[in-house]
């Protein structure tokens, strides 16, 4: 799937998520799981994740085994404090300050899903 049709199908996802007034201002295709996660038990299991910055909050939401859909049950809502953006080679790192167990501590954008890094430094920043 192109990025640009990837970043319209994340956008069209989220938006029944939003709260009255809230703006969605970036997102992006996002991983957990994998060599970021080492030496966790779930180190060979990658999971997906489409998240979205609004003038808010970030809301991060856990994709089905297919890819295809948010799984409800995997919708968390963070506080744009509790986020700090990180850039390595490839990737952008998105660490995440939560006390649910189930909400990702590390993301990394997936490579070639059109994310837009200066896009959400900028929604979690002004």
């Amino acid at each position: 799937m192109a990025g640009g049709q990837l970043t319209d199908q994340i956008r069209e996802s989220l938006t029944p998520l939003l709260e009255p007034g809230e703006q969605l201002r970036a997102v992006g295709s996002f991983q957990s799981g994998g060599l970021v996660d080492f030496p966790s038990p779930t180190f060979f299991i990658m999971r997906n994740w489409w998240v979205g910055a609004t003038d808010r909050r970030l809301i991060v939401a856990r994709l089905d085994w297919l890819g295809l859909k948010i799984r409800r049950d995997g919708v968390f809502s963070v506080a744009r404090e509790n986020v700090v953006l990180k850039k390595d080679l490839v990737n952008t790192l998105l660490r995440i300050k939560s006390p649910d167990p189930k909400v990702p501590k590390r993301l990394h954008s997936v490579v070639g899903s059109g994310f837009d890094r200066d896009e959400f430094v900028k929604a979690l920043t002004s």
